[in-house]
């Protein structure tokens, strides 16, 4: 493996981390221009916002994410995220990184969404953490793991509906005071868009002037 590298994807024989054909198909996920201009959800109509934001808008000014989840970014996201795949991490940290350091406005903090401290020893990191990690050190930044903390452990998000979601998520986060600073939340993966509205309301709340999400995924609406 060490002398003829594989396609992450395909496991065919590539100079590369994933062969052209993969890397053509991972291009194909790029949200690009028809999306809410506030949570980056992807839209078939051209419409500058989701019907959702338009409703009830969220806390945060707007959210920055590259991919649509869906195969096969999703399969590479499990790799690193699950499996400790160190090659799968080093291309979504890298491909990360690289977007936010063309598309995002620079923030006076980078903050990554935290893991209860059981999930973190569980896992052996926090993969939000992670990318916000590689998308600081494109900027010349430094992240603060200080600003957020998950103070009891909830259920997995992955499966739940809204509803439930929010529930999950109540009175289970601590913010520390902000003094009017321009904040980056990031996570891996936007699904409902439940957890980044929470945190957002939180941070405002503590002090924060504007809040963007960061994110590497966004899965599309079921609709």
């Amino acid at each position: 493996m060490l002398f003829h590298p594989h396609c992450l994807l395909c496991h065919q024989p590539a100079h590369d981390r994933l062969c052209p054909d993969c890397h053509n198909a991972l291009s194909e996920l790029l949200i690009g221009q028809r999306q809410c201009q506030q949570c980056a959800l992807p839209m078939a109509a051209d419409t500058p916002f989701c019907g959702e934001c338009l409703a009830k808008p969220p806390a945060f000014e707007r959210a920055f994410i590259p991919f649509q989840y869906q195969f096969p970014l999703d399969y590479l996201i499990g790799r690193y995220k699950f499996s400790g795949c160190l090659a799968s991490e080093k291309l979504m940290t890298e491909l990360f990184a690289h977007f936010i350091a063309r598309h995002a406005p620079k923030p006076d903090l980078i903050v990554p969404t935290p893991l209860h401290w059981r999930s973190h020893i569980k896992r052996g990191y926090n993969q939000s953490q992670r990318l916000a990690t590689a998308a600081a050190r494109g900027l010349n930044m430094h992240i603060n793991t200080q600003i957020l903390h998950k103070t009891r452990a909830t259920p997995a998000q992955h499966g739940l509906k809204k509803r439930d979601r929010t529930r999950n998520l109540k009175q289970c986060f601590a913010c520390k005071p902000l003094q009017g600073q321009v904040v980056a939340l990031v996570d891996d993966i936007v699904t409902t868009a439940t957890t980044a509205r929470q945190l957002s309301k939180q941070l405002r709340r503590a002090g924060a002037s504007q809040v963007y999400i960061w994110a590497l995924a966004r899965t599309p609406s079921a609709r």
